[in-house]
């Protein structure tokens, strides 16, 4: 009989997570009996229903109810389930599951980290920008005393419950030294990068431009991610204008929404830039939109290991994203693309450097050719959902047996 494994996120918006579940799901159903679990939200719905079309076991269970862990413990119990795999986004999600399924005498117990500790990466004086930002807490500004505390109690919180993981897997090798660094066991801690099945796009990029109201002669500078502060939107936007003055052809095209894209539209519009920046909504399109891209833009502040990032390099597109952990173990610099240094939550840093590093694949396409073929390289050698799943079955084995 196979063995039976739970795949968990209490997360209302499930998307790279989810979408890393799903491939794990897709590689390991021959070899495992698969339910996955997360919340009730459109997100997690629409994960809910691909994984029921793959033929695996699933359940919407709401977090945050009185019945929510007893709803859990159920569930784990009548699936007979021998092993629960929670996937936590940020260090804070997952924790009543990982409780609710100990309760329920589940044998054993894996976590995935995919997403760096925030406080080992960001300075203190930027901390309160992550606990101040709009969608966390608006309301005043901590003290640095107040801060101070705050953290201390996320990571003593957090600390307990990884007492009671077996396994802690991180998704690069800086998400575990961020973890290292606040004290988890080496021994509980593995490391498997993220890995993705490609997909590619159908669209001619002149059809894509079409769509996008886009003149063909336009160049597209492509990002996609959630408009919140860490993904660094606003450090963006210092470099949109200078590249424009240079390459007036640019189109800095913006997939996803978020609590931000208000004020970053209004950004737009104060500095003249409505002919540049594209907000392009939340898409189902994105192979098609990466396979009529120039180049691909990730300024995010933290990471894990982005997905997104995998899936541009596949698409054999250039890459310029921010020297962070995770992003840094993915793109070489001046091989498969361009790494700067991050700018500030509030959008300040070194402009300069990422505009020049945007540039530089759009004023010479033999050297963007050549890191969009060694970044397809890369990706086809080392990030593969086969490798994944098999380093990640590894982990399990060393559990169930």
């Amino acid at each position: 009989m196979k063995p039976r494994i739970c795949l968990y996120t209490d997360s209302t918006a499930p998307s790279g997570v989810g979408q890393h579940m799903l491939t794990l799901a897709e590689e390991l159903q021959d070899g495992f009996t698969l339910s996955l679990v997360c919340p009730p939200s459109p997100t997690g719905s629409r994960l809910l229903g691909r994984a029921r079309a793959l033929g695996i076991r699933t359940a919407e269970i709401p977090v945050g109810r009185a019945d929510s862990d007893a709803l859990l413990a159920a569930f784990l119990r009548d699936a007979h389930v021998e092993l629960f795999h929670c996937h936590a986004g940020v260090m804070i999600e997952g924790y009543a599951g990982v409780r609710a399924a100990r309760g329920a005498g589940v044998p054993a117990v894996v976590r995935t980290e995919h997403l760096a500790e925030p406080s080992t990466v960001f300075p203190v004086e930027e901390l309160p920008d992550l606990v101040h930002s709009p969608y966390h807490r608006p309301d005043r500004r901590l003290s640095d005393a107040e801060l101070a505390a705050l953290v201390t109690g996320f990571q003593k919180e957090y600390l307990d419950v990884v007492e009671l993981v077996d396994r802690v897997i991180c998704v690069s090798e800086g998400v575990r030294d961020s973890y290292l660094r606040v004290g988890v066991d080496q021994a509980k801690l593995r490391v498997v990068r993220n890995g993705i099945r490609p997909t590619r796009g159908a669209a001619t990029p002149q059809d894509v431009r079409a769509r996008l109201h886009l003149p063909p002669e336009r160049r597209i500078v492509l990002s996609v991610g959630r408009m919140v502060d860490v993904k660094g939107h606003r450090f963006v936007l210092g470099a949109v204008d200078k590249v424009v003055r240079s390459r007036p052809e640019a189109a800095f095209v913006w997939v996803g929404s978020g609590p931000l894209e208000r004020e970053l539209r209004e950004r737009v519009r104060l500095m003249g830039l409505e002919d540049w920046v594209w907000f392009a909504g939340e898409r189902s399109d994105v192979p098609d939109l990466m396979a009529a891209a120039d180049v691909f833009l990730l300024a995010s502040a933290v990471e894990g290991l982005p997905l997104v990032v995998l899936e541009a390099m596949a698409a054999a597109l250039p890459v310029v994203a921010t020297r962070v952990p995770g992003t840094s173990e993915v793109v070489v610099d001046g091989v498969t693309g361009r790494l700067v240094e991050r700018g500030r939550l509030d959008g300040t840093g070194d402009i300069d450097a990422l505009a020049t590093a945007i540039l530089q694949p759009l004023e010479d396409p033999e050297l963007a050719s050549a890191w969009g073929r060694a970044g397809l390289a890369r990706v086809q050698h080392e990030f593969t959902s086969e490798r994944m799943a098999q380093q990640t079955a590894e982990v399990y084995a060393e559990l169930l047996r």
